[in-house]
């Protein structure tokens, strides 16, 4: 094949995912979702750039470019690991490509070459919060210029050559290890999530300042020379360079025959592994009552499992669990009454605000398959009774999580105890309002349109999209507001969350009884 084929296709691959995605979030998108992400994105790049203007740090020039570099390499590497799986693995090109005449190594490019508007937006938006403390040292017009331009391109290059390393690592990975490709998407959001959170505390307690001071005093004078983020750089950029040498030059055998290129190698990993998996294997039930209840409630479990998007809430939650030692004694030097209300809230936080959107889904991601219940002969009560048993986790996470606080926070052995206790019980209240007003998603009916590409695919299955599961979202978070409350100012007075708790799950109950009257046409 010549040159110019691969060329060719490319370029026709490169144009057909850039109509694609300017499509779907905009020529086609009832709401606009591209232009409300832009503009989201922009308020943020406003907002730090406010912020750093209030009090601008002297940036050197050499410190903004290696700052960029960095910045960008980390976002770029992120991203790539993110968004791998879909793009070059199981997404509806990558099977055209390989049965195409178009060499494997195409997606590779591809993969690199669609990202790039996206390099240059966030080079942009990073360059533009950082153009207060670039002119902090009284630079102004054409140097302040050329310095902004030089950071812009210095964060573009590292955006590239970070998702160079990135997808070098990724196929890597993959080719010996296919089973790696489900749990790598997961671990590259939590990061990501760190690091824009890393990067809104930089722009907010001081760029130069580890601690938590304020905004603004100049860069330390004495500081080392420009060497060691110099030689990082390279050293960044020397490792995007060789992944891509690696990942688009052919491998040839000794004896000068070709061999199959890295991509198309790991490709067909994932498919002998994806074929492997879906042959019949023996696995444990894992159902907690017998009966329609308990397999209602394993069947959401094991679906939960095989998300690969539950990974990312186990990650946030683990952050949660480590919050408290990271602070220090931050917690433990609080009155009584704060850490009592910090401890149990955190723990409230961490299941309604991680786990709660899963359990409110328990019904509305049944789409269709609702009337499945009826064709079995499953009554009410009992469908109500398995989604109740299948959020029952999280009422574990809050007095786990609580448990964690309250220990990390000095609280005596007896102090814990009651916390994690309190806690449990506000957590049981609002789940069980949560599972009953989510019960009115109950009625079969036909799913929306199905969110493009994987990661949102499989983040929809675990968010509400009905009235029902939004409902009991929100009013659990009421209810444990309010739990919070009364166990600081009437203990005695927390059974009394069980009336609108109770009221919530037997008019979900009346509710799915009605639908099933009239045979779940509704």
């Amino acid at each position: 094949m010549n040159g110019a084929q691969p060329t060719g296709a490319l370029r026709a691959l490169a144009a057909a995912a850039w109509r694609a995605a300017y499509n779907d979030g905009w020529r086609f998108s009832r709401t606009k979702a591209g232009l409300w992400t832009l503009l989201a994105q922009a308020a943020v790049a406003g907002l730090a750039a406010w912020r750093v203007a209030a009090h601008p740090p002297v940036v050197p020039a050499g410190e903004g470019l290696w700052l960029g570099f960095a910045e960008g390499w980390l976002v770029g590497l992120l991203m790539a690991l993110l968004r791998g799986r879909e793009r070059l693995f199981t997404g509806p090109l990558v099977t055209l490509v390989h049965l195409s005449p178009a060499p494997a190594r195409t997606l590779v490019l591809l993969h690199v070459l669609r990202s790039l508007p996206g390099r240059a937006w966030f080079a942009l938006l990073f360059c533009a919060a950082l153009v207060p403390a670039l002119g902090a040292g009284g630079v102004t017009g054409g140097p302040l210029a050329v310095r902004a331009a030089a950071v812009w391109l210095s964060t573009a290059a590292g955006g590239v050559l970070g998702h160079l390393t990135g997808t070098g690592a990724l196929v890597g990975v993959v080719r010996r290890w296919p089973a790696a490709l489900a749990a790598i998407p997961a671990l590259a959001m939590v990061l990501f999530l760190g690091l824009v959170g890393l990067t809104l505390y930089v722009f907010t307690a001081g760029l130069w300042q580890p601690g938590a001071a304020p905004a603004g005093p100049p860069a330390p004078a004495g500081r080392p020379g420009p060497g060691l983020p110099a030689a990082s750089a390279v050293l960044f950029a020397l490792v995007g360079l060789a992944a891509l040498a690696a990942l688009v030059r052919p491998a040839v055998r000794r004896s000068g025959a070709p061999t199959l290129d890295a991509h198309r190698e790991a490709w067909l990993a994932v498919r002998e592994a994806l074929d492997r998996g879906s042959r019949p294997v023996r696995s444990r039930w894992p159902a907690a009552a017998g009966g329609p209840p308990g397999a209602l409630q394993a069947l959401a479990w094991l679906l939960a499992v095989r998300n690969w998007f539950s990974l990312v809430r186990l990650g946030l939650w683990a952050a949660v669990l480590a919050m408290p030692f990271v602070l220090g004694p931050a917690p433990s030097g609080m009155e009584p009454s704060r850490a009592a209300a910090l401890c149990i809230g955190m723990g409230l936080v961490a299941a309604l605000f991680n786990y709660g959107e899963q359990a409110a889904a328990l019904f509305s991601a049944d789409g269709e398959r609702a009337a499945i219940g009826v064709l079995a002969g499953i009554r009410p009560a009992q469908l109500v009774l398995g989604k109740w048993l299948a959020a029952l986790p999280l009422v574990a996470v809050a007095a786990l999580t609580t448990l964690v606080w309250a220990a990390a926070a000095g609280c005596g052995p007896a102090d814990v105890a009651r916390l994690t206790a309190a806690c449990g019980a506000i957590a049981l209240a609002a789940t069980t309002w949560l599972v009953g007003a989510a019960a009115f998603d109950a009625a079969p009916r036909p799913g929306g349109a199905a969110p493009e590409g994987e990661v949102l695919a499989a983040a929809f299955e675990q968010v509400p999209t009905r009235p029902g599961g939004i409902v009991g979202l929100a009013g659990a978070t009421v209810l444990a507001a309010a739990g919070v409350w009364l166990y600081l100012r009437e203990p005695r007075w927390l059974a009394a969350l069980a009336v609108p708790a109770l009221a919530a799950a037997l008019a979900g109950w009346r509710w799915v009884d009605r639908v099933w009257r009239r045979g779940a046409l509704g």
